[in-house]
Order: C-alpha cells, then sequence, then structure tokens
C-alpha cells in the first residue's frame, strides 16, 4: 500500500494567493493523502476563502481545516501542523505557492527508493505576485537526483536546497520533537535535523511554482530581520540531541558546531549589507574579505551596490 502523505498548508494573510495554493494541492495525482489547511489567524479573508475553496471537497474525511482562535506566529504554526500530521511523510506547502501536479507522487518515490534518505526537495518555476513565471527551473543545475549528506552541507558545498518545496519523513519530527518557539524559521533547522539522521536527495524535476512578492517570509529583507542567534541555538539544541541518543559521531559533532558558530558570524555580516544605508562602504569592509561566501554571491552583491549607485 502506498504510504500517507501528510500535506500541511500554512496559511497567514494570503487571501491574495490561497485558493490557487489549495487548487494545486487538492490535485495531486497522489491518492493516499491527508490534507492539512490551517490559517494562522489572518486579519484579511484567507480563512474564508480556504473554506469557499474546499466545501466541494469536505465530504471526503481526509480533508482538516484549522484555524488558530489568536496568532501563534510560523514556529509554533508548524509544530502543532506537524504533531497532528499522521502521515509517515509530511510535505509543506506555503498559502502563497502553487504545487505542481506530480509533486506528491514525485516525492514518494524517492523516498521509497532511498531508505537513507530523511527529506527531498525540487527544482522549481519562480512566478510573481500575479502568476507571470519570472524564472524556470534555474534552481538546479544538474538533471536527475542528487543526494547530499552532513559533510557535504558543512563544507558549505553549494546544494540547491528550495524550502518550499520540502518533504520530510515524519520520523525526524518523531525523533527531535518540536522547534523552540524562538527560532524563528523551520526551514535550515530540518534541513540541520535531516542530515543528522541521514540524506537530503534534490530534484531537478520542477516541483511548485515558487512566488516572490513583496511580503515573502523568504525575501531579503525579511531574511537579513531575522535573530541569528536564535537559530543557532536551535541548531546546537539539535546537535546535543543528536549526541545523547548517539546519531552523531564525536567528528561530525565537532565539525557542525565548528560550522554553527562560523555560519552565525557570517550571516550576520550577510544580514548587515542589506540592512546598511551605506552599502559599497559595507560591502568593502566586512562582505568582500568574509571567508566562506561563494564569489558568485559577492559579484551579485556588488552589482547591486553598482546599479543603487
Amino acid at each position: 500500500m502506498n504510504p500517507l502523505v501528510t500535506c500541511i498548508l500554512l496559511a497567514y494573510n494570503h487571501e491574495q494567493f490561497i485558493e490557487s495554493a489549495i487548487k494545486g494541492l487538492l490535485e495531486q495525482d497522489y491518492d493516499n493523502i491527508e490534507f492539512i489547511i490551517s490559517d494562522d489567524s489572518s486579519s484579511d479573508n484567507t480563512y474564508e476563502i480556504i473554506c469557499a475553496a474546499t466545501k466541494s471537497h469536505l465530504a471526503i474525511e481526509n480533508i482538516i481545516l484549522n484555524k488558530n482562535e489568536k496568532n501563534l506566529g510560523l514556529i509554533k504554526h508548524f509544530n502543532k501542523l506537524v504533531d497532528m500530521a499522521k502521515g509517515d511523510i509530511i510535505v509543506v506547502v506555503a498559502g502563497d505557492d502553487i504545487s505542481l501536479k506530480s509533486r506528491v507522487s514525485k516525492t514518494v518515490d524517492i523516498f521509497s527508493k532511498n531508505e537513507n534518505v530523511t527529506f527531498v526537495s525540487f527544482n522549481d518555476n519562480v512566478i510573481d505576485s500575479n502568476g507571470n513565471v519570472t524564472s524556470k527551473g534555474n534552481r538546479v543545475k544538474y538533471n536527475g537526483i542528487r543526494k547530499f549528506d552532513l559533510n557535504d552541507f558543512i563544507s558549505d558545498k553549494p546544494i540547491p536546497f528550495s524550502g518550499a518545496s520540502r518533504a520530510f519523513r515524519k520520523e525526524i519530527y518523531d525523533t527531535f520533537g518540536d522547534l523552540d518557539p524562538n527560532s524563528v524559521t523551520e526551514d535550515t533547522p530540518y534541513i540541520i535535523r535531516g542530515l543528522i539522521m541521514g540524506q537530503t536527495a534534490i530534484s531537478s524535476d520542477i516541483g511548485i511554482c515558487y512566488r516572490k512578492h513583496d511580503n515573502n517570509l523568504s525575501g531579503a529583507l525579511s531574511l537579513a530581520k531575522m535573530d541569528i542567534d536564535c537559530i543557532s541555538q536551535q541548531y546546537i539544541i539539535d546537535c546535543n540531541l543528536a549526541k545523547a541518543n548517539e546519531l552523531i559521531s564525536k567528528e561530525d559533532e565537532k565539525k557542525l558546531l565548528k560550522w554553527i558558530k562560523m555560519n552565525g558570524k557570517r550571516r550576520k555580516k550577510l544580514n548587515g549589507f542589506t540592512l546598511s544605508n551605506s552599502k559599497l562602504t559595507y560591502f568593502i569592509r566586512h562582505i568582500l574579505p568574509l571567508p566562506g561566501v561563494r564569489s558568485r554571491t559577492k559579484v551579485s552583491m556588488l552589482r547591486k551596490v553598482i546599479f543603487d549607485i
């Protein structure tokens, strides 16, 4: 029997996009799915649109609608929905993205053929707020599926992760439990958790239409304002738990802790560039000599400096 997959859709003030997100989700070509569609107490009409968009499907037992009485914020909302999930595989859906029809079936296929893979992501098409495609499949530069492990990650090997198209085995949550509410992001902590427990598989197939707009949580300004220390603390918590449960070798533990420290410093420097009013001066003083940042990234930042001038 095909494994049960839980698709959790997290929505907050997504009235402009939520209907297309739900349509893409409910049109999956895989038949053993539990849908949890949840609104985090939006101040707009998101939940009303959710109810209207799912009305004809509610006779199906596997659709669960949830509206939080008060806004929980991303992490508490995410923790709540993953805890509710009954599936062996969790597919995460944002209320402003559109899942392609075969996203879930391709996810299951990858997991079924790769026992050591703990989470999966795909290539994507980037769309704007109006649904126009602005980039086609540019995230993943190879064809097929490639697998990456913890050592690839902490050596800063370029890995084309797509948080927006991710899916993971429920056993990651069963092992590590809820994220700390102060973590501010669920994306990268689940990368660390997954790589501690196994490998990631990243497919060049298009899995979603990833929407970029002014209010993206993954937008440059939003990312720059994130508390890096809180994210690093989540990494350390998970590393310590992995050590206690003998999920990580002493050597890999040392490497990971060193990476966490270096990454925290690097992220603060990069975020400072986004927030700086004098980008040229900041770039020369802080970014140009910064180790561990790919030349491509530095060139992109320099171009922004030149464009702004």
